[in-house]
C-alpha cells in the first residue's frame, strides 16, 4: 500500500514538473514575439554621409568666373584716372666763358624733368633728375600767362647786346603750339622773372648734386658748400628753400660732415622755417 502511494506521488510530481515546463515555454514564446515583429520592420533610410560615400561620381565643378547678371565683365578692367603731362618747358643758358658754361632745364607741367649742366673745365655734361615744387611751378606758369607766351610774338631782347652776360633761350610747348624766345638782357619784367625762376631752379638742384657728391667723397668740402647755400638764400636765389628741408635735416645729423658744417646747416634750417611761417 505504501508502495502504491509513493508511485502515485512520483507521478503527480512528474505531471506538475511537465506542466511547469509547458508554462515556461509559453512565456518564452510570448517574450520572443516582439523580437520577431521588430525584425520585420523596414530598414531605415541611409544617412547623407552614406549616400556621399556610395556616390562615386564627381560633382560638376562650378565656374569661378560666373558672375550675376548686371555685374561688370571680368574682361573690362577698371582704369584709374591719372594725371598726364600736357605741356613741355625748356630753359637753356649758355656762356662759354663762365665756370658753368651751359645749363639746360627740361620739365613737364607736373614739374618733373632733368637739369643738365656743363662746367667749363669738363668735357661731358652732368644730368640729374629734378622735381620742381608746386610753389615754384606756379610762379613759372604765372609769368608765362602774363607774357601770353604762346600767343605773343614780342621780342624780349633789349636794344643793346649783352651776350657777355650769357644768353637765355626759353621754349614752351602745349598741344600743337610751341614757341621759343631768346634774349641776353630784357626790360620786360615778366620775361626777366621767368628767366630768374629757372636760374633759381638750376641753383637749387646743382647745389644738391655738389653737396651729395661731397658728402660721399669729400666731406671736408661741405663747409664751403653750406656757405654757398647761405649766400644763395640771402640773395633769394633758391627756387624753394622749404623743399630743401629734408636734405638739410639729413646733413645736420650726418656725423661724416665736420661739426662746423652741421652747425651752420642747423642755423639755415631755423632761418628757412622762420621765413616760411
Amino acid at each position: 500500500m505504501l508502495t502504491r502511494i509513493t508511485a502515485i506521488s512520483i507521478l503527480l510530481i512528474s505531471l506538475l514538473f511537465a506542466a511547469g515546463e509547458a508554462i515556461g515555454q509559453k512565456r518564452n514564446t510570448a517574450k520572443r514575439k516582439p523580437t520577431a515583429v521588430k525584425a520585420q520592420q523596414p530598414t531605415p533610410a541611409p544617412s547623407p554621409a552614406s549616400e556621399v560615400a556610395e556616390n562615386t561620381e564627381e560633382p560638376v565643378p562650378v565656374k569661378r568666373n560666373d558672375r550675376p547678371k548686371g555685374s561688370p565683365s571680368a574682361e573690362t578692367p577698371t582704369v584709374k584716372p591719372q594725371n598726364k603731362a600736357t605741356a613741355e618747358y625748356e630753359y637753356l643758358f649758355f656762356q662759354p666763358n663762365f665756370a658753368l658754361s651751359r645749363v639746360l632745364v627740361r620739365h613737364n607741367d607736373l614739374g618733373k624733368g632733368t637739369v643738365e649742366f656743363l662746367q667749363s673745365d669738363q668735357d661731358e655734361p652732368v644730368t640729374e633728375p629734378i622735381e620742381i615744387s608746386e610753389t615754384a611751378l606756379a610762379r613759372i606758369n604765372a609769368s608765362l600767362a602774363e607774357l601770353r607766351f604762346l600767343e605773343s610774338s614780342e621780342s624780349y631782347q633789349h636794344e643793346k647786346d649783352f651776350s657777355h652776360l650769357g644768353t637765355v633761350r626759353i621754349t614752351y610747348s602745349k598741344g600743337e603750339r610751341s614757341r621759343t624766345a631768346e634774349f641776353n638782357w630784357t626790360d620786360n619784367q615778366f620775361a626777366k622773372s621767368l628767366a630768374g625762376e629757372y636760374r633759381k631752379v638750376a641753383n637749387q638742384f646743382i647745389w644738391r648734386f655738389d653737396m651729395t657728391l661731397a658728402r660721399e667723397n669729400q666731406p671736408l668740402e661741405s663747409p664751403k658748400l653750406i656757405a654757398r647755400l647761405d649766400a644763395y638764400l640771402k640773395r633769394n636765389e633758391i627756387s624753394d628753400p622749404v623743399q630743401m628741408l629734408p636734405l638739410l635735416n639729413e646733413l645736420a645729423n650726418d656725423e661724416r660732415l665736420p661739426l662746423i658744417a652741421r652747425n651752420h646747416t642747423l642755423r639755415l634750417i631755423e632761418q628757412i622755417k622762420k621765413k616760411a611761417k
